[in-house]
C-alpha cells in the first residue's frame, strides 16, 4: 500500500509543480493520522519516524476529524497550520473515504499564496475519491493477505497436531496388539527356560574338568541372558502397576544421576544436570520415571562413540513439567525416527540391546498421561518427556491433572 501511495504522491508533485504531496492514514487505534507516503518536501527520509497528527490537530487532523476538504490560501495567516515553513503558503487537504468512514487525508502544498483555486478543489475532490478507493482496496488486499498467511499457519499447525495425535494413537494400538502376542510367547518361553537356568547353574557348581567347566559357565551365562530377555518381554507386555504419589522430578534426576559415577563401562561420558529452580511436581511413580531416565541416559551413552556429554534437564512450562535428556552423539538417522519407539527396533549391534528400552519408556510415559518425543541432528539428540504438573497444597493434597493407574 505504501508503494501505491508513493507513486500517487510523486505523480501529483511532478505534474502540478507542488512543494509537497503526502498521504496520511489513520492508525490502528483511530486516534491519529500517520504519514504513509510523500513526495517533494513531504518525503520521509529512511529511518526517520513518519509525521503524525491527532484527530483535530493541524489542518490534516481537522480534515480527518471533520470529513470535509479544507483549502488554505495563505498558511501564514491560518492558526491551524502548524508548520511555519516560509516555503509553504497554499494548502489543499482532502479526506480519503472507505465507505462513509474517513481513513486518511491527501495533503497538497505550494509555495505561492492563492495557488489553489476552486477548479483545483473540484478536480481534486474526484481525484481524492479515486485515490481513497485505490488505497482502501490495497488495504483490504493487504489485510486479506495477512489473514491468509495467518490461516495457512494455523492450518499447518493444526495439521501437524492431528498427524502427531494420529501417530500416538497408532503407536498405542500397535503396542497393545504386540503386547498381547508377546505376553503369550514370553510366558511359554519362560516355562521352558526355568529348568534350563536351574540345571545349568547346578552343573556349573558341581565341579568339572576345566574344559567342561568353561562350557557349563558359558551355558549358564547364556541361560541367564535369555531369562533377562524374557523378563524384559514380560515387563513390556504386562507393565507393573503404577504406585502414584507426588513426585519431584528434580529428586528423581538427582537419584538417578547419583548412581552414574558407579558405572564402569563408559566412564569417559560426562553426565551433567540442569535442574529447574521452580518446583517440578508430578503425580506419578518415581521408580518408573527413574527407569525412563536410566533408559534414555543409556541410549545416549550408546550413541556416543568416544568422549562426550549427556545433559539431564528439568523445567516447568506452564502446567507441564519437562524432563530432557540430550547427548552430543552421532544422532539418529531420519529414516529411523518413525520406528524408534517400536518394540524390537534397534540399530545397535547384535547382543547389545533387545530394542525394548524406548518402547518401555513410551509405555511408562503414556501411562503417566505424558508425551515423549525426540529431536535429532548429527552431534545432538534430545529426548523430551512432558508430564502434567501438579501443585501440592499445605495439606498434602494435589491440585492439577491426575493420572489413573491401570
Amino acid at each position: 500500500m505504501a508503494s501505491i501511495g508513493d507513486h500517487v504522491a510523486a505523480v501529483l508533485t511532478q505534474e502540478l509543480g507542488l512543494h509537497s504531496c503526502s498521504i496520511m492514514l489513520r492508525d490502528n487505534d483511530g486516534r491519529c493520522i500517520v504519514n504513509l507516503s510523500g513526495a517533494g518536501a513531504a518525503t520521509v527520509p529512511p529511518g526517520e519516524t513518519p509525521r503524525s497528527f491527532e484527530l483535530g490537530e493541524g489542518v490534516a487532523g481537522a480534515v480527518a476529524l471533520g470529513g470535509t476538504a479544507i483549502r488554505v490560501d495563505d498558511a501564514s495567516l491560518d492558526q491551524r497550520f502548524l508548520d511555519r515553513s516560509p516555503s509553504v503558503r497554499s494548502l489543499l487537504c482532502f479526506p480519503l473515504f472507505s465507505g462513509d468512514q474517513v481513513f486518511g487525508v491527501l495533503n497538497l502544498s505550494h509555495p505561492e499564496s492563492g495557488f489553489f483555486t476552486e477548479e483545483h478543489e473540484a478536480v481534486f475532490v474526484l481525484l481524492a475519491t479515486v485515490v481513497g478507493h485505490l488505497l482502501a482496496f490495497a488495504r483490504v488486499q493487504s489485510e486479506l493477505a495477512d489473514l491468509n498467511r495467518s490461516l495457512e499457519a494455523k492450518v499447518e499447525a493444526k495439521t501437524r497436531e492431528i498427524e502427531a495425535a494420529q501417530r500416538r494413537s497408532f503407536q498405542r494400538e500397535k503396542l497393545a496388539s504386540l503386547g498381547t502376542l508377546v505376553a503369550g510367547v514370553a510366558h511359554e518361553l519362560n516355562n521352558k527356560l526355568v529348568p534350563l537356568v536351574a540345571y545349568s547353574h547346578l552343573l556349573k557348581d558341581s565341579g568339572r574338568p576345566d574344559e567342561e567347566q568353561r562350557l557349563l559357565n558359558a551355558m549358564a551365562v547364556a541361560a541367564d541372558g535369555a531369562k533377562a530377555i524374557v523378563e524384559s518381554l514380560l515387563r513390556f507386555s504386562r507393565p507393573e502397576p503404577i504406585n502414584l504419589s507426588i513426585v519431584n522430578c528434580n529428586t528423581v534426576v538427582e537419584g538417578v544421576t547419583a548412581l552414574l559415577p558407579h558405572r564402569t563401562d563408559r566412564p569417559e561420558v560426562e553426565v551433567r544436570t540442569a535442574l529447574s529452580p521452580e518446583p517440578t511436581f508430578v503425580w506419578g511413580d518415581a521408580q518408573q520415571l527413574g527407569q525412563v531416565l536410566v533408559n534414555l541416559i543409556n541410549n545416549g551413552c550408546d550413541a556416543i562413540d568416544a568422549q562426550g556429554a549427556i545433559e539431564v534437564a528439568t523445567r516447568l512450562r506452564g502446567h507441564t513439567v519437562e524432563l530432557e535428556v540430550s547427548d552430543n552423539g552421532q544422532g539418529i538417522p531420519q529414516e529411523h525416527l518413525s520406528k524408534i519407539f517400536d518394540p524390537f527396533f534397534t540399530t545397535k549391534e547384535v547382543g547389545r540391546g533387545t530394542g525394548l528400552g524406548l518402547s518401555l519408556c513410551y509405555g511408562m510415559v503414556r501411562a503417566h498421561s505424558g508425551e515423549i518425543d525426540v529431536e535429532t541432528r548429527p552431534g545432538r539428540t534430545v529426548f523430551t518427556v512432558r508430564l502434567p504438573a501438579v501443585e501440592p497444597d499445605p495439606g498434602g493434597r494435589v491440585e492439577g491433572t491426575r493420572v489413573h493407574a491401570g
